[in-house]
């Protein structure tokens, strides 16, 4: 049975997988023995999720050997939308309970099924919500039994001091963009202080959207020669570098193979040299700066992680 996410060793983003290809992508993960699946409402697969899990069950998992999470997205902030939007989520997926529940971005969004208001004007249609009402409404899906516990993604160290302050339930979690370009070490150290699990999303640097931005992780010259010394690949190596840090990871492929090779990160160890030369990497080099929010009081980036 697993109790927490930090009793799983292999974890898997659903993030942009979509219709038959996350089901298909789900399906296999677990055949490679994934036991973490990451999505939410944002990703809108949470059905395709709940088929493969179903057809997993009906052919023998167990529900507890599985740890779900799933994301309460920014248009559902205001305390009447987040029971419905959580079980909204559970409906889709075809579960009792989610094991985490996550706040997906401490910035509100207007109310409504239009998932992404965003005006003329390229900005988003903001709520004048503050997060720990939400928090507050997130706290009773725990009272309920929905949710055996829930976090926060996206928050900065300021905002996460008053959650932590000022809510009822501890956050278990806080889910940060986090890869060799952007190592969110003060909230590493900020988080495992408070003792609050820190994951990591794109752990390999979003390799796509990074080369856009001219930040391509995986070519990055240091980490190919520590791979090449390791006799890994240097996703590999990303992956390894969290893991020793004691950061959860939530790698995302949609090839099977691919699955299996960042799967592979548990027959070495990097030195303290190989550490310290990846954590001097880091350039604040984020991908997703949800810059659509900048203008909201609770935009969380301009805080440094």
């Amino acid at each position: 049975m697993i109790s927490s996410i930090k009793e799983v060793d292999k974890s898997f983003s659903t993030s942009l997988s979509k219709d038959n290809e996350c089901y298909e992508a789900v399906t296999a993960a677990l055949d490679a023995g994934y036991r973490h699946i990451d999505t939410a409402e944002l990703y809108q697969n949470e059905k395709e999720i709940g088929r493969a899990l179903k057809e997993k069950m009906d052919a023998g998992m167990k529900r507890e050997e599985v740890f779900v999470v799933s994301k309460l997205w920014n248009t559902r902030h205001h305390p009447d939308d987040v029971l419905p939007a959580c079980q909204k989520s559970l409906d889709d997926l075809g579960l009792e309970y989610l094991d985490l529940y996550l706040m997906h971005h401490p910035f509100p969004w207007a109310r409504g099924d239009n998932l992404l208001p965003i005006n003329a004007d390229g900005k988003a249609e903001h709520s004048d919500i503050h997060f720990m009402d939400t928090w507050k409404e997130m706290e009773k899906l725990v009272d309920a039994g929905l949710v055996k516990a829930i976090g926060v993604s996206n928050f900065n160290i300021s905002q996460m001091e008053e959650v932590l302050t000022n809510g009822r339930i501890k956050p278990a979690v806080n889910q940060v963009e986090s890869h060799p370009y952007v190592t969110c070490n003060r909230m590493l150290e900020f988080c495992t202080e408070k003792g609050v699990v820190m994951t990591a999303y794109c752990p390999l640097g979003a390799p796509g959207d990074l080369k856009d931005h001219g930040l391509a992780v995986l070519e990055d010259p240091e980490l190919k020669k520590i791979a090449e010394k390791h006799g890994k690949t240097p996703a590999q190596v990303c992956l390894r570098w969290q893991v020793q840090r004691g950061v959860v990871v939530i790698p995302k492929s949609l090839r099977a193979a691919r699955m299996v090779e960042n799967s592979q990160i548990f027959d070495f160890e990097l030195s303290a040299g190989d550490v310290e030369t990846i954590n001097n990497l880091n350039r604040d080099g984020r991908v997703y700066k949800w810059e659509w929010s900048k203008d909201h009081p609770q935009w969380p980036f301009n805080e440094k992680f």
